[in-house]
This record gives structure tokens, C-alpha cells and sequence, in this order.
């Protein structure tokens, strides 16, 4: 049985908007868990990240689970993936970031991304954020979010919409709570207008590409100064 309690930071994601662009222009035996679910397909493993897929109803896009560990403790992983100010420094083809609202346990954010050769894109996603903790003391960082696009900035011309983007994040503690087990889940087509098949490619690159890129920045040292309070 989990004890929950809830704490909303700084603003969470469109990461997942970030992985289809990153995969256009592109495990078991190190404790990754696979999904309980056995509608899940294997796609690819390696020492660090294990890539799932499996197929969602109504929609030719493939929902993607990667299960992938980090070296680092969850809450310096949270304190990344919250600091949604500094993705343009980092996440492939994030220009523009804007905190439409900020709650106790829900932040609404507007993203633009400039990739290359497809065109702009741009969404509002709400994001909610939760701590679960367990009975041994320790504690899960949870994260899922959706578009909101009626409360951000209205269409531009010229820009897509994105419209179809979800997914969710859990970090789990692991050797002693100095590493991360990360589970990824997304389901997004990067605002349509590419084949089914080219969008499924590029989240499964993309995919590897985000974890890649979260791993870079965890080494930064502002990340590690502050604890969330549990």
C-alpha cells in the first residue's frame, strides 16, 4: 500500500512534443523492469534503456514506453525534467517557453518548437505532478500531462497545432536512492501531416534522443541543490 502527497514545482513537460523531431533528424540485465502490461511490444534494448511499443485504439500512432536508468537520484531527475525555463538550452527545437498558470498541483505551459525541414509547431500542455511514498520511506516523483490547447496563445499562422500529445513520467529510486529508474510512456503525432509509419520511427529515435539529452544535464550542479520537499 502507497501513502500519496502531492506537490506541484516548476512546470513540466512537452518533452514529448520534442521527442518526434529528435527521431526525424536522426534491458533487463541492468534491473530495467519491462511493462506489466503485455500489450507491450520490445522494440530495442541496451544496458540503460529498454523501448516498448504497443498499439492505441482509433489512432495509427504507436504509444511508446521507454523504461530507461539514470545516474542520478529521482529528485535531481524531477528538479530536470521540472525546469521547464531551461529546455530551450537544451531539448532539440524548443524556441519559445511561456507558464500560462501555475497551481499546487498543475502547471499550464505554452511551447513552440522550430525543427527543421517540417515546419513550427506549437501546443499548451497541462501538466500534474505527485510524490508517492512508500512504506520502506522511499519516494516516486510522478508526472502526466495533456494539451490544453484552448488555454495558451491562440494558432499562428503558419505554426501547426499540435493536438494530440500525452504521456506521463515515474521516477523510481533505486541503488539506495543514488539512481533513477525512469519510465517514459507517450502517445503524439507532432501535429500530423507525416505518414503514420514516419511518426512511429521518429518518436522511437526521439525517445533515445530525450533520455540522452536529460542525462547530459543532470550533471549540471544548480539540479542538485535543492531537495523537494517530500
Amino acid at each position: 500500500m502507497l501513502s500519496r502527497t502531492s506537490k506541484a514545482r516548476k512546470g513540466t513537460i512537452a518533452i514529448s512534443v520534442i521527442c518526434v523531431f529528435s527521431g526525424l533528424t536522426g534491458l533487463m540485465n541492468s534491473g530495467l523492469a519491462s511493462p506489466e502490461n503485455a500489450d507491450w511490444v520490445q522494440l530495442c534494448k541496451n544496458d540503460g534503456l529498454a523501448i516498448f511499443s504497443r498499439s492505441h485504439p482509433g489512432c495509427p500512432i504507436k504509444e511508446l514506453r521507454a523504461v530507461g536508468s539514470i545516474d542520478a537520484p529521482n529528485w535531481v531527475v524531477k528538479n530536470v525534467i521540472d525546469g521547464v525555463e531551461d529546455y530551450p538550452s537544451f531539448m532539440p527545437y524548443t524556441t519559445k517557453i511561456q507558464i500560462i498558470e501555475r497551481k499546487l498541483h498543475q502547471v499550464i505551459s505554452y511551447f513552440r518548437l522550430d525543427p527543421p525541414l517540417v515546419g513550427a509547431r506549437d501546443i499548451t500542455v497541462s501538466v500534474w505532478s505527485q510524490a508517492e511514498k512508500h512504506e520502506d520511506g522511499t519516494i516516486s516523483y510522478l508526472f502526466h500531462w495533456e494539451p490544453v490547447n484552448s488555454l495558451g496563445p491562440t494558432p499562428t499562422p503558419g505554426v501547426i497545432r499540435i493536438n494530440l500529445d500525452q504521456g506521463s513520467w515515474n521516477l523510481d529510486p533505486t541503488d539506495g536512492g543514488k539512481k533513477t529508474i525512469a519510465t517514459y510512456t507517450i502517445l503524439t503525432d507532432g501535429g500530423g501531416g507525416l505518414p503514420a509509419f514516419v511518426i512511429n520511427f521518429a518518436n522511437r529515435q526521439g525517445v533515445e534522443n530525450l533520455f540522452s539529452a536529460i542525462r547530459r544535464q543532470i550533471g549540471l550542479t544548480k539540479y542538485s541543490q535543492n531537495k523537494p520537499s517530500e
